[in-house]
């Protein structure tokens, strides 16, 4: 397989592995944050067993597609360049393999502690790799970045465990709204503007930002970012209080804003994904 196949046959490995870790990291900190009460953690298990083992063979086919991009394109499996492979994602690997086991195990004894620490090890496996690590000077871009998608991941698993289901009563959907809220106006703020940084960092300046194709999908990123942070506003100022007056048009709603969000998360994601496949940095 030639190089621009194998580029291509990793973009939806990348975007397999976004996603899924997104959600792995959200199911863990809605659980650990209470936006989930220790009630409803029979019902995220299955979510989140799944998201985790999607970490798992995402991130080992990552690494297996690593080592056929470094062979001549013939064989999928490179034995003599593995140690270089390993290397270069060996580290990023294990904190997601380890991320997955954590939230596995969080799950079934219901422990939010390790739950938390399993989306800090998850968020860490992609500042373990990745574009900042090729910066000459990293200097706080890998961290931001951890921090980034440990955000990230908290906002994207939203659409999930606050849709408004017939057997989750108003009650304890109003409280879940009301829980994610209290961290989202603080965090979500925060998600943006260490966006903003990191692609201009990554991009090396403003005119680059807006003048490559790595940079535009950057950008694209970040549009639909303000986006969806606008229909977080939304839910929080309108959506919310209609819930507490009148359920059912809260709830009509609360589908409507969640289901907007969804797409404009996918598309962000599709954007990191096609920037960190395709693209490269012009710093």
């Amino acid at each position: 397989m030639t190089g621009d196949a194998l580029s291509l046959a990793l973009f939806p490995v990348r975007t397999g592995l976004n996603l899924s870790a997104l959600l792995a990291i959200g199911f863990a900190l809605h659980a650990a944050l209470g936006v989930v009460g220790r009630d409803g953690f029979a019902r995220l298990r299955w979510p989140g067993f799944l998201a985790a083992g999607l970490v798992v063979i995402f991130a080992g086919l990552r690494l297996v597609m690593l080592n056929a991009q470094m062979g001549d394109g013939t064989t999928w499996f490179v034995p003599d360049l593995f140690e270089l492979s390993w290397v270069a994602l060996g580290p990023s690997t294990m904190a997601l393999v380890g991320a997955s086991l954590a939230l596995t195990f969080g799950l079934l004894v219901r422990s939010r502690i390790v739950l938390a620490a399993g989306a800090v090890l998850a968020a860490s496996g992609f500042a373990l790799t990745g574009h900042t690590q090729g910066l000459t000077d990293p200097g706080l871009a890998p961290p931001a970045v951890a921090l980034h998608v440990l955000i990230a991941g908290f906002w994207v698993a939203a659409p999930l465990t606050l849709w408004p289901v017939a057997s989750l009563a108003d009650g304890p959907l109003l409280t879940r709204l009301e829980r994610f809220s209290r961290f989202a106006v603080a965090a979500i703020p925060l998600l943006v503007v260490l966006g903003v940084w990191l692609a201009w960092r990554l991009a090396g300046g403003f005119a680059p930002l807006f003048g490559s194709t790595y940079g535009r999908l950057l950008v694209l990123k970040l549009v639909v970012t303000l986006g969806a942070m606008g229909i977080g506003a939304l839910n929080k100022q309108v959506v919310t209080e209609k819930m507490k007056d009148t359920p059912a048009v809260g709830r009509h709603w609360l589908r409507r804003t969640l289901a907007i969000e969804t797409t404009l998360f996918i598309v962000a994601i599709v954007a990191v994904s096609a920037a960190t496949t395709i693209g490269a940095p012009g710093a």
